[in-house]
């Protein structure tokens, strides 16, 4: 029987803090079982309570309130009703000219999407209809929560690794910096994501969009352009995040293999409409 993403998510989380309390114990006995709670209650809190946070502050994103010149609530509210969410996502816009759009949403708390200024800006009210769609399709299915945890935990293993390579002492001496903790660290970021991201994921979820709009060719084209746009407008983003966002949003400026995690526009686009390029 195959384990659903927000299962084996909880799954890990219980493994992780077992873990924690078993080496604890085992290398310091009470101290060390005191350790490795208190480990494992600042692993909770970065995941339940900062991490979410964390993340789209690092996007730089802010809630949509007041007026909606784009007719995105609206949208919102009657994909949510047609899948049975119980409440609808909260909006947040991301400022600046990339075209790119994400969802976040962690256990009990009120799912997000988000949608940059450059999107709406540049698509029409049908392609947002399709952009919406999407968003909401992969809340529905409780992806959200499998792909929040997992990129909180990847973005701070990797943002350590970041970290540390600042501080390598060779890198105060060379011109071209040397990435030793990056590199090292990242592998571990890729395996945390792919416990619960998979390739199949995003195909899924372009077949549920296409089945709400009632239009792959649609959502065929709004995926093209916006893979186009990435190229010629790339985000920067926080590490192990690309996964939340519809398309890769980094670009050709990604050139670790360990952070990129979406399939082939070709292989979307093949199942979606059976040929490629649009």
């Amino acid at each position: 029987m195959m384990l659903s993403n927000s299962t084996k998510v909880w799954v890990f989380i219980v493994g992780i803090c077992l873990f924690c309390l078993i080496l604890g114990y085992r290398l310091g006995d009470r101290m060390g079982l005191l350790i490795g709670l208190a480990f494992a209650v600042t692993l909770n809190l970065l995941i339940f309570f900062y991490g979410e946070a964390h993340i789209l502050h690092l996007l730089q994103v802010r809630i949509s309130e007041g007026q909606d010149p784009w007719g995105l609530q609206p949208l919102i509210e009657d994909y949510a009703y047609r899948l049975g969410l119980k409440r609808p996502p909260r909006l947040y816009i991301l400022e600046g000219p990339a075209s790119v759009a994400f969802c976040i949403g962690i256990a009990w708390r009120k799912p997000c999407i988000c949608i940059s200024e450059g999107l709406l800006k540049r698509f029409s009210k049908s392609d947002l209809r399709a952009v919406v769609a999407y968003q909401i399709g992969h809340i529905r299915r409780m992806e959200t929560f499998g792909f929040g945890v997992t990129s909180i935990l990847a973005n701070t293993l990797v943002g350590l690794g970041q970290l540390l390579d600042q501080v390598w002492p060779a890198n105060f001496f060379l011109n071209k910096k040397q990435k030793p903790f990056l590199t090292l660290l990242s592998p571990l970021g890729w395996l945390i994501i792919r416990l619960v991201v998979r390739t199949k994921t995003y195909y899924e979820n372009d077949a549920l969009t296409a089945e709400l709009i009632g239009d792959r060719r649609r959502l065929a084209e709004v995926l093209w352009r916006m893979e186009g746009l990435a190229q010629t407008q790339p985000l920067l983003i926080p590490p192990c995040t690309s996964h939340l966002f519809m398309v890769n949003p980094e670009g050709f400026d990604q050139k670790n293999l360990f952070l990129k995690f979406h399939p082939a526009m070709e292989s979307r686009l093949l199942k979606l409409v059976g040929y490629y390029p649009i």
